[in-house]
């Protein structure tokens, strides 16, 4: 055991995992928590679905590391049964299982494998939580011994008897596994019942022997390792179990249908505004290259006008150029000629001195006009140099509008050739969104095929349970009035006190005088609904909305839980948890007094009632009789108290949560039957109470005492019926059995009430029981004299 805690804790990791375990016994085919003493006769339940066994009240406590498992196994070591016997100082006289539970957390995330586009971070956040779980099983078997070896004596005897049929069963089980029998008797004994994963197929089993080398043994020693040869015939192949939850499955489907369409309806919108986005895009670029050819064709033209204005300037410039180099050249032949004629004139001047006044007016005249000419002739220069400077520059905003007009040129080549690169990229985005789309739609389709599938299932299930509704519909004819009178008679009610299973004087409940063919036709409807219907199905009707469909089936389960044969199943199909959830969530009084009545009768049989305790049955019965007045409600519910009260083990736990108080605070009805059913309870509770003290399991003041039922007994012992008297006189008489009560049955004015009992009462041991008392306690003797 140790070794194997070791090698899982080493393998496991605390943030995603969890190990837990449970320690048990079974001791006298009783199987009882070493881990929590307190914790006797514990259930054995099957899954009826998938066969898995559990142990429902079993303490399961957590493993931190291994000096924890080391201490509880201790814990546990020292609550086993062991004993002295002739062949070992310290035989176990009982079978111990450890019982390792394994979880693991993993978070599986929903993948997309069938489309490209990218899943949101909502979408992609969310996840399918998985759980695996495991568990191991390991038994220390107790050793099959002979009487005449071991000596074993009285109890010891009846522990060892136990010991060797438990472990016969499970030789009967391995010799079936090996020789392959369609029938594997699991069901001959707790132990065999325990080891069902084990013998089912689902589990790796081993199998370890010990055996002795001593001649002396040599019998036990040859039928051991026959027994392990048998079982190594046994093959086992392990199965892993998977529990596909449709609705969840649903949900994850439904929501990918509607992420999917979602997407697909995002990416259509995305297309459409992306498409339309391009298209006003592709207008606008054939507007802009529109609007570019139009300026060039005007800049064009301009400059074609320009280029024509500029060549005609040009010309007429070099016209008025050479007009004024002629009319230079004629100015100049002028000069010439005035020089030559002023030559002559001043030769003929000497000639002729009459003619010099003329001639130098003349010379003058022609100096002034020389002059004048060439001061004409320096504005013609300065005239020519502008008109060449402008031509200059003029043939640099030529070459200026050309090489601008080469740039136009090379813009619309460009433009042209982007247009033309967005115009394919525009069809292959279209091509590649129209792809996505189709595989969008299959991948739609695919799911909208799963999820009909699914919704397929669901919608047999709701008409597979509305069929078991509309069969039980037809039957509450039949039923209704075997119910009449079921109600009238009391059949919910309980026929035996839980306390006669553990020995002592038993004490019964009056059981309601009926024919035999009432009896008969009864349990012959009963036995019809069980057949046709089946328990599984009548349980799941517990949950119908039907108000009417779930009393009845309440009903049905009431009368099966009033047979022995029956209580078993129900409680492993799952009964007395949805009897208990029904008390709990239901405000319907009908359902509150026949769910009390199928409690009650369930909690006749020993096993049943810590699970009802363990589950907070005595709680909820307690919850009902403070919120109801019925008193036929109350008497179920108090009818089923007693019972509890008949199991000395539950009686702490009882008075915690509030069973003891809710009993007797019933007697506020005042009616006969729920006080019958009070006062039996009460006997029931001082009867266990006072043989738990008588056999040191207990010490103390009664607990009925600490709760204040002293004093409505002494008040109360001769006011009821016959029946209900007996009881309290036979209460009355086991707690003065307890010298601890002594104090507080005298201060009461109990020794005049026991006096009485021993004088008047009509049963013989009531009246042994009050003479035992007085007898045995020196405070009743003094307080008589």
């Amino acid at each position: 055991m140790v070794r194997a805690l070791e090698d899982i804790l080493a393998s496991t990791s605390s943030r995603s995992d969890s190990v837990a375990i449970s320690y048990l016994q079974l001791y006298l085919e009783s199987l009882q928590d070493l881990l929590a003493p307190e914790k006797t006769n514990i259930p054995i339940v099957e899954d009826p679905k998938t066969g898995e066994v559990s142990l429902p009240g079993a303490a399961v406590v957590d493993i931190r590391n291994l000096d924890h498992f080391v201490e509880l196994l201790q814990i546990g070591e020292a609550n086993r049964h062991a004993a002295n016997t002739k062949l070992n100082t310290e035989s176990s006289r009982s079978h111990a299982m450890l019982v390792v539970h394994i979880q693991r957390s993993l978070k599986e995330k929903e993948e997309n494998d069938t489309s490209s586009v990218a899943i949101s971070d909502e979408s992609s956040s969310r996840h399918i939580p998985l759980l695996l779980k495991s568990k191991l099983l390991i038994v220390d078997l107790a050793g099959s011994e002979r009487i005449d070896k071991s000596g074993s004596e009285g109890h010891m005897l009846e522990e060892a008897k136990f010991i060797n049929l438990s472990l016969t069963s499970l030789g009967k089980c391995i010799n079936a596994l090996a020789e392959n029998s369609p029938h594997i008797p699991t069901r001959d004994s707790k132990l065999t019942r325990l080891l069902r994963d084990s013998f089912g197929g689902t589990a790796r089993t081993s199998l370890i022997i010990t055996i002795g080398p001593s001649a002396r043994h040599y019998s036990e020693t040859s039928s051991t390792i026959m027994f392990s040869q048998r079982a190594m015939k046994i093959v086992n192949t392990v199965k892993l179990k998977e529990e596909v939850d449709y609705e969840t499955l649903y949900r994850k489907l439904e929501y990918q249908v509607d992420y999917l369409t979602s997407e697909l309806d995002r990416q259509q919108k995305l297309r459409v505004n992306e498409k339309v986005h391009m298209e006003k895009e592709l207008k606008e670029y054939e507007a802009t290259l529109a609007e570019i050819e139009r300026n060039f064709a005007v800049k064009s033209e301009n400059l074609e006008k320009e280029k024509s204005h500029l060549e005609l300037e040009i010309k007429k410039l070099k016209e008025d150029l050479n007009t004024e180099k002629a009319s230079k050249d004629r100015m100049s032949e002028n000069i010439i000629q005035l020089e030559t004629s002023v030559k002559h004139n001043e030769q003929q001047q000497l000639e002729n001195s009459l003619y010099q006044k003329v001639l130098a007016d003349t010379t003058k005249m022609h100096e002034q006009k020389i002059v004048e000419l060439l001061k004409q002739l320096e504005d013609e220069q300065s005239r020519s140099a502008s008109l060449e400077k402008q031509l200059n520059e003029t043939k640099q905003h030529l070459s200026e509008a050309q090489r601008l007009l080469q740039m136009q040129e090379n813009i619309a080549k460009d433009i042209k050739k982007e247009l033309s690169r967005l115009k394919e990229e525009s069809t292959s985005q279209i091509k590649l969104l129209q792809q996505t789309n189709d595989e969008l739609l299959s991948e739609k389709a695919l799911i909208y095929e799963e999820l009909k599938s699914v919704q397929e299932k669901v919608l047999y299930e709701a008409r597979y349970r509305k069929s078991l509704e509309d069969e039980v519909l037809k039957l509450k004819k039949a039923l209704s009035e075997n119910n009449a009178d079921l109600e009238s008679r009391g059949t919910y009610g309980m026929i035996r006190s839980a306390s006669s299973l553990g020995g002592g004087d038993a004490v019964y409940m009056p059981r309601p005088i009926k024919t035999r063919e009432t009896i008969s036709g009864q349990r012959d409807t009963i036995s019809k609904i069980f057949e046709e219907v089946g328990l599984s199905n009548i349980l799941a009707l517990l949950r119908s909305e039907d108000l009417d469909v779930q009393i009845h089936a309440v009903k049905v389960v009431a009368n099966l839980a009033a047979e022995d044969i029956n209580q078993e199943r129900i409680v492993e199909e799952g009964g007395l948890d949805a009897l208990l959830l029904l008390l709990e969530t239901s405000e319907n009084t009908t359902i509150h007094r026949v769910t009390a009545g199928a409690i009650a009768n369930l909690a006749m049989n020993g096993s049943n009632q810590g699970l009802i305790m363990n589950r907070g049955g005595a709680r909820l019965l307690a919850n009902v009789a403070s919120k109801t007045d019925d008193p036929q409600t109350l008497r179920m519910v108090a009818g089923a108290i007693a019972n509890l009260c008949g199991n000395e083990k539950l009686h702490v736990m009882l008075k915690e949560d509030g069973g003891i108080k809710a009993l007797l605070g019933m007697v506020r009805s005042g009616h006969n039957d729920v006080i019958a059913q009070i006062a039996r309870g009460i006997a029931n509770f001082a009867k266990c109470e006072s043989r738990a003290i008588s056999q040191g399991h207990r010490k103390g003041r009664s607990l009925l005492i600490e709760e204040n039922a002293l004093n409505w007994m002494v008040a109360n012992s001769t006011t009821f019926s016959a029946s209900t008297r007996r009881h309290i006189e036979l209460a009355f008489c086991h707690l003065a059995q307890n010298e601890e009560n002594a104090r507080e049955i005298i201060s009461t004015g109990g020794i005049k009430e026991l006096v009485r009992i021993l004088q008047e009462s009509s049963r013989e041991d009531i009246r042994n029981l009050a003479k035992k008392a007085l007898n045995s306690n020196p405070l009743f003797l003094s307080g008589i004299q």
